[in-house]
């Protein structure tokens, strides 16, 4: 099982990762909203595991 801080750091981490890869293609704008929608698939899908 995994706690919810765990659940928010993967989220964070995607992200992160997201947000990056998206920065070279997107605006900055563009980009941080794909990095938000990333964060909240992961939790998502992470959070029943909780």
């Amino acid at each position: 099982m995994m706690e919810f801080s765990e659940v928010a750091a993967w989220g964070l981490i995607a992200a992160a990762c997201v947000y990056g890869l998206g920065l070279n293609r997107l605006h900055q704008a563009g980009a941080v909203a794909l990095a938000a929608l990333a964060a909240l698939a992961t939790k998502a899908i992470l959070l029943p595991l909780v």
